[in-house]
C-alpha cells in the first residue's frame, strides 16, 4: 500500500480538470428479474490513451482481467492511470462493466507499471481543492454505485488509513423515463468565491424527455483543523422535468458573502383549453452545518 508521501506525489502527477465533455453513466432497464441480463446494462466506455483516476478508496491492479488475477499493486483513491486497451464486458460482484488494461506512473518516477482494473473503479472526475477551509487540499472523486447513484468520495491525504475517506451518494436521473435505473452525470467544482463555500455540482440530465437533477455536495466538519477527516454531505438537491408541453425548470444563483442559494423555479403546464400556464416561484436556502436549508418566507405585515 502506498504511504502518505507517495500518495501525495502520485496525486500531483496529473492536475488537469475533467474534459468539458466528460460524463459518467451507469444504468439498467427496470426488470422483475432478480438477476438482470448483464447485456442490458449501459455504462461509460473509456478509450485507449484516456487519462482516468481511481475513484474508489482502493483497488487492486491485477496481472490479468479477472477478479482473482494476481495482484500487481494496490492503488489508492485519486491515482492517475492511462488506458491502454479495453477488455471484455463482465460481471464482478454487483457490477457490470469492462476490464481495462492501464499503466500507472510510479510515484517515485520509475517506469510505468501495467495491469488490469475493473471499469467501475475508474472515473474521469477527480478534483483537488481545499473543500473544508482548513488550509489543506483534499481530493474528491465521483464513481457510480451498484445502486445506480453517483458516489462522491473525499480523501484527506494527511489522515492515516483506514479512516481518511468520507462519501455520500447522490441520485441521478434515469435514462429511461419511468422505466430505468441510473443514468448519466457530469461534475464540476464550484469555488468558494462563487458560493461562499467550495462545492461539487453534479448534473444529471438525460437527453430524452424526463426528470433531471442538480445536486451540490459539501465537505465540512473539521472546524478548520488540518489533518482531521470531515464529512461529505448532500448540501442541496433540486429536481426538474422536461415532458413537453409540461416542464419544470430551475435556476440557481449564490450570494457568496451570505452563504445563501437563490432558486427560481418555473413551471409550465398545459391547461384544458390547450393554453400553457406559467408559474414562477422563488426560494431562498441558507447555509448551515454543511447543507443549504430552505429559509422560511418572512411574513408580510
Amino acid at each position: 500500500m502506498l504511504t502518505t508521501p507517495a500518495l501525495l506525489l502520485s496525486l500531483t502527477l496529473a492536475q488537469f480538470p475533467p474534459a468539458s465533455d466528460a460524463v459518467l453513466e451507469y444504468s439498467s432497464p427496470l426488470t422483475e428479474e432478480s438477476a438482470p441480463d448483464p447485456e442490458g446494462f449501459s455504462f461509460t466506455a473509456f478509450t485507449a490513451g484516456q487519462t482516468l483516476y481511481l475513484g474508489v478508496d482502493e483497488a487492486n491492479l491485477r496481472a490479468s482481467a479477472a477478479a482473482d488475477g494476481a495482484v500487481v499493486r494496490t492503488l489508492m483513491l485519486g491515482t492517475p492511470v492511462k488506458v491502454l486497451k479495453a477488455g471484455e464486458r463482465a460481471k464482478v460482484g454487483e457490477y457490470v462493466n469492462t476490464w481495462y488494461q492501464v499503466s500507472v506512473v510510479d510515484a517515485k518516477g520509475a517506469a510505468p507499471v501495467t495491469g488490469w482494473v475493473f471499469g467501475n473503479t475508474l472515473t474521469p472526475f477527480r478534483f483537488e481543492a481545499d473543500l473544508d477551509g482548513d488550509g489543506e487540499v483534499e481530493v474528491a472523486t465521483v464513481v457510480m454505485s451498484n445502486e445506480f447513484k453517483a458516489r462522491v468520495r473525499v480523501l484527506e491525504p494527511d489522515v492515516k488509513p483506514p479512516r481518511r475517506v468520507s462519501s455520500v451518494d447522490v441520485a441521478v436521473a434515469s435514462t429511461e423515463y419511468g422505466g430505468g435505473r441510473g443514468g448519466p452525470v457530469t461534475v464540476k467544482l464550484v469555488p468558494a468565491k462563487e458560493a461562499g463555500v467550495t462545492l461539487l455540482q453534479l448534473d444529471s440530465a438525460p437527453e430524452r424527455c424526463g426528470d433531471f437533477v442538480t445536486s451540490y455536495v459539501s465537505y465540512t466538519g473539521s472546524n478548520g483543523k488540518p489533518g482531521v477527516l470531515g464529512k461529505a454531505k448532500l448540501a442541496l438537491e433540486l429536481g426538474g422535468l422536461m415532458d413537453p408541453p409540461n416542464e419544470s425548470t430551475f435556476t440557481v444563483s449564490f450570494q457568496a458573502a451570505a452563504k445563501r442559494a437563490l432558486v427560481v423555479r418555473t413551471s409550465v403546464e398545459e391547461e384544458e383549453e390547450g393554453k400553457p400556464r406559467k408559474v414562477t416561484e422563488r426560494e431562498v436556502y441558507q447555509w448551515k452545518d454543511g447543507v443549504f436549508a430552505q429559509a422560511k418566507p418572512v411574513a408580510k405585515p
